[in-house]
């Protein structure tokens, strides 16, 4: 079996697994709408957790086949107005981080538009900013124009790791994503997706100091490239897509229905 047909069965798995998390989120949801004891808005918000959880490894395991080393990836390019995505994201993302103490501050120019495939620009910024909450209470997402590149800067303020962490989790050697279950995914995530669309993914950190990492991408599509068909769209089971990337950091009250944060009218809106 090839790396390809690999791909395939592990596509038709999370596939498989989707239609089983989608009807747990239909049920919680029904149930939700009865639930009259804190006990039992209690449990629900532990099994909401846990769908958004599952979520999240199915989409790792979906990304992991399609930027995997099997066939050539398929980007549907767009023009995207990286400034507003930046600060769009941020606000979601620092309302749920503030759940757990963590502020992120988001720093971006008026507008700043590009031809990328914004939806693996969304989960590249999603992975770095959840690893960094992991790290420190500080977070900041910077965007910025070098030359004819975009530049988005994720710091914290941990306690950063060492030479040789930093080289492990960073190196260009081996799988373009490794298996979803191991350590590092999330930066594998990201580093593919900024090699995609023609750019790099580097790091730098002093032990106490943070981490800082930076995505530069350019501003238009590669030399080369062609746009092909674009990959399809994945339902969260009625939760925001930000809360699905947050799920092993949040508390599980977050989740159930006096959390708010279900998908309003499929805005994503967490308000």
């Amino acid at each position: 079996m090839d790396k390809t047909d690999i791909g395939q069965g592990a596509a038709r798995t999370a596939m498989e697994l989707r239609k089983q998390l989608a009807q747990l989120s239909m049920a919680a949801q029904v149930l939700e709408q009865t639930a009259a004891s804190e006990k039992a808005r209690r449990y629900l918000a532990i099994m909401d957790q846990g769908i958004c959880r599952m979520l999240r490894i199915v989409g790792r395991l979906e990304l992991s086949a399609r930027l995997g080393d099997g066939a050539p990836v398929q980007l549907e390019y767009s023009l995207t107005d990286l400034a507003q995505l930046a600060r769009g994201l941020g606000e979601r993302l620092g309302r749920l981080l503030a759940e757990i103490g963590v502020e992120l501050t988001v720093k971006a120019p008026e507008w700043m538009g590009a031809l990328v495939d914004e939806g693996l620009i969304r989960q590249m910024l999603m992975e770095l900013v959840s690893n960094a909450a992991k790290a420190g209470k500080q977070v900041t997402l910077t965007l910025t124009q070098y030359e004819q590149r975009a530049v988005f800067t994720v710091e914290d303020d941990g306690p950063g790791v060492d030479m040789e962490q930093l080289n492990r989790l960073f190196s260009s050697e081996g799988e373009a994503v490794p298996d979803w279950r191991r350590g590092g995914v999330g930066v594998a995530i990201a580093r593919r997706v900024a090699d995609l669309h023609g750019g790099a993914l580097v790091a730098d950190c002093a032990p106490g100091r943070g981490l800082r990492v930076v995505a530069s991408i350019p501003l238009g599509v590669p030399g080369g490239t062609v746009c092909e068909t674009p990959a399809l769209a994945w339902d969260q089971g009625g939760f925001d897509e930000e809360l699905v990337a947050l799920s092993d950091l949040l508390p599980p009250n977050v989740f159930g229905p006096q959390g708010g944060w279900r998908e309003k009218n499929g805005s994503g809106d967490a308000s």
